[in-house]
């Protein structure tokens, strides 16, 4: 029998490896599907502890007892939450009733100056026999925005984070394993490198210290950075008269941790905020100077926090360009919702590290 050629049989087999891995991809991404609720159980676990690493190993150098590291962590977590609850909650319920109310009883306001804008283009248009009524399609859109009592608002929202037992559960899970994370995250991570082959583990080691790294760099740099910068801008909204500060930086922050994309759509409440009611710590009454005044004051801090602040903090270790960000943020969103643009970028910091050790060329 005729042998064939070798660049043949190579390509039979890069073939076959090919399609086996699509196959192995499919099956994984179908026990991912299966098991969804247990993996996202596991994968904030995961993210809960590495928020809290930095602080338990701190407090393990002068401790010598890492469970107490833990338990004390665990209680400035408890503590944090409940004053949170207890202080920040009602304020900001009564922030965003009064947004509401106030945005409603400004809607005519705002409906009447944008038609008086309009009248110079409508007659432009008519004399090219456009006929456009922007009243007519101001007052359909406004007519289809339901009407959303912030005390129904907060009530489902209540209802669905409290109505089962199934969330109770998770929550506990997620509480008990990222403890266990905590305590023994470092010789779980050894257990697992010592089932390689021996002439593997330097690599598995150091494939797990990068992406200890980055994961760290990335919770220190986007969740804590990014939620500071947002109690900061409390502040400065405050110190300017800007009306619902407290909300608006607790919006703010929230944006703040996913980067590139984030920070200008948390801003844009800011700006509407502004845009409507203007600030009433200036001595400039017209509102497109405010508008301005506060644009350049957003983006001035911005730019200190991305240039001076978290170069300073966490360096440049995460390594992930913007367009890797965005498709990884698109990607997260079409696969969890929500829960997927949180998981995405951690999950493509770790899949960034992985790519870079397997390069032949890596060290």
């Amino acid at each position: 029998m005729k042998e064939l050629p070798d660049n043949l049989v190579i390509t039979q087999r890069q073939i076959t490896i090919f399609v086996l891995g699509l196959i192995a991809v499919f099956l994984v991404f179908q026990l991912c599907i299966f098991f969804a609720d247990i993996l996202r159980v596991l994968v904030i676990s995961i993210l809960f502890s590495y928020l809290f690493i930095n602080l338990v190993d701190w407090l393990n150098k002068y401790l010598r007892a890492r469970v107490v590291a833990v338990l004390i962590v665990y209680a400035i977590v408890l503590i944090g939450t409940t004053i949170g609850v207890l202080v920040l909650v009602p304020a900001v319920m009564t922030q965003v009733a009064q947004l509401l109310a106030t945005t409603y009883e400004q809607l005519p306001r705002l409906v009447e100056g944008l038609t008086q804008a309009m009248i110079p283009v409508e007659r432009k248009l008519h004399s090219v026999q456009i006929e456009l009524k922007t009243i007519d399609i101001l007052n359909g859109f406004v007519s289809g925005i339901p009407r959303i009592e912030a005390g129904t608002l907060f009530t489902r929202v209540s209802d669905v984070a409290v109505s089962t037992m199934t969330s109770l559960l998770y929550g506990l899970s997620i509480f008990v394993i990222s403890f266990y994370f905590l305590l023994d995250g470092y010789r779980i991570q050894a257990s697992l490198i010592k089932l390689s082959p021996k002439q593997h583990r330097i690599w598995w080691q150091n494939l797990a210290a990068e992406i200890d790294k980055s994961l760290q760099a990335f919770f220190r740099g986007q969740i804590i950075l990014g939620l500071g910068f947002g109690a900061f801008m409390v502040f400065v909204f405050a110190c300017l008269g800007v009306h619902y500060a407290l909300l608006l930086g607790i919006i703010l922050g929230i944006w703040e941790i996913i980067p590139v994309i984030g920070p200008p759509i948390g801003f844009i409440p800011a700006l509407i905020s502004v845009a409507i009611h203007g600030m009433d710590n200036l001595p400039f009454h017209n509102k497109l100077t405010q508008f301005l005044i506060i644009l350049i004051v957003f983006n001035g801090f911005q730019w200190l926090k991305d240039n001076i602040i978290a170069p300073r903090y966490i360096g440049n270790v995460i390594g992930l360009h913007p367009i890797t960000i965005f498709i990884a943020l698109l990607v997260g969103a079409k696969l969890d919702g929500m829960s997927g643009v949180i998981f995405a970028l951690p999950v493509a910091c770790v899949i960034n590290v992985l790519i870079n050790h397997l390069r032949p060329n890596h060290k």
